[in-house]
């Protein structure tokens, strides 16, 4: 359950749902008085049924735990995001920069569901928009993920009519630029560790996410995600069974021209005392707006007098120059180390 003492506020987001014009202002400021604080919130009152996230739990974790030869199948091509990417093939605190270690977790990305519109196949919407690859084990993996990744969207699109009206501009004001959005689903699997691993070396480095927002459904489970406060100390996140985990992306943060933050944030590895306790999870769908979609100050945000902190870019454009970071320190980093995890020969808990 949440830490009542955590600075991290639970805000039920069923008033501004359902709420009188005061009580979603009401909702409208607190997150307004979070995202300018920490950038990182949990939310509740959402409306998304438990059993649409843990039956993608269930299928998400027999996927990892199948044969290598199922994963395999569906692996991701460099460059791309869509399908399986294996253990501790990159890390995160490359993002910033850098070399880093390899992440001690494996993952599996699945794109929007729908490519019709004609923008998505002209030569730049062809970078973000692909068709996914989807498992053939288990069978009801397709169906899940689509299902909860329609349930995101949804979700998604909730929070940033919530963020437009305590940003003070049209509570519609993001839905054209978010209606032909880019936005990925990842399913992350972080296996129990049966060794030490290397030092600095973590489950998921420290990052800040590139897009909108990030809503994140995490397990309870030992080795969790931390966020940097004000001060530089790392914070605990605390688990909620009827809560999301919302944090803000860098363009988001270009958008409300550096009111609200981006978070950096981290998953740490279990205590030694509870390494061998079972694997993390975790659901992530990241928010991208639309590959064409103009990131800049959005009105209001700028102090009167004062200039932008940055000039408009296109959020494809962004999303391109800060991958091609990763790209770079990949190609000064180190080759990756063999994981510390029951993974660490290639093989799942159940045999390959």
């Amino acid at each position: 359950m949440a830490d009542e003492s955590s600075p991290i506020p639970v805000i039920d987001i069923s008033a501004y749902l359902t709420g009188s014009p005061a009580e979603r202002d009401a909702v409208a400021r607190r997150v307004d008085e979070t995202n300018r604080r920490l950038g990182f919130l949990l939310v509740s009152g959402h409306g998304v049924p438990r059993e649409r996230i843990d039956a993608m739990f269930a299928v998400s974790r027999a996927f990892f735990e199948s044969p290598v030869a199922v994963r395999r199948e569906v692996e991701a091509p460099p460059g791309e995001h869509q399908g399986h990417h294996p253990m501790a093939a990159s890390g995160l605190a490359a993002k910033e920069g850098g070399t880093a270690l390899p992440d001690l977790r494996e993952y599996f990305m699945a794109g929007r569901l729908d490519l019709d519109h004609p923008s998505f196949h002209t030569p730049q919407g062809r970078v973000f928009h692909r068709p996914n690859r989807w498992p053939s084990e288990p069978r009801a993996f397709r169906a899940e993920a689509q299902a909860y990744y329609r349930a995101m969207e949804a979700l998604g699109g909730v929070l940033m009519r919530l963020f437009a009206r305590a940003l003070s501009v049209d509570e519609h004001w993001f839905d054209t630029r978010i209606d032909r959005h880019f936005s990925i689903l990842s399913s992350v699997f972080y296996p129990a560790q049966s060794r030490s691993p290397q030092p600095g070396q973590l489950r998921a480095g420290a990052h800040t996410d590139y897009g909108a927002l990030t809503i994140l459904a995490p397990t309870d489970s030992p080795g969790g995600l931390q966020i940097m406060d004000l001060a530089g100390r790392w914070i605990d996140v605390p688990y909620r069974p009827d809560a999301f985990v919302i944090n803000l992306g860098d363009m988001m943060q270009r958008w409300t021209d550096g009111r609200w933050r981006s978070t950096p944030h981290r998953v740490v590895n279990p205590p030694e005392a509870a390494r061998g306790a079972g694997p993390r999870q975790s659901l992530a769908y990241f928010l991208h707006p639309n590959h064409d979609a103009v990131i800049e100050a959005i009105p209001g945000c700028v102090p009167a007098g004062a200039h932008p902190a940055h000039g408009p870019i296109l959020a494809g454009d962004y999303m391109r120059e800060r991958e091609a970071r990763i790209e770079a320190a990949g190609a000064a980093g180190e080759a990756p180390a063999a994981p510390a995890t029951a993974d660490a020969a290639g093989k799942s808990g159940n045999g390959a």
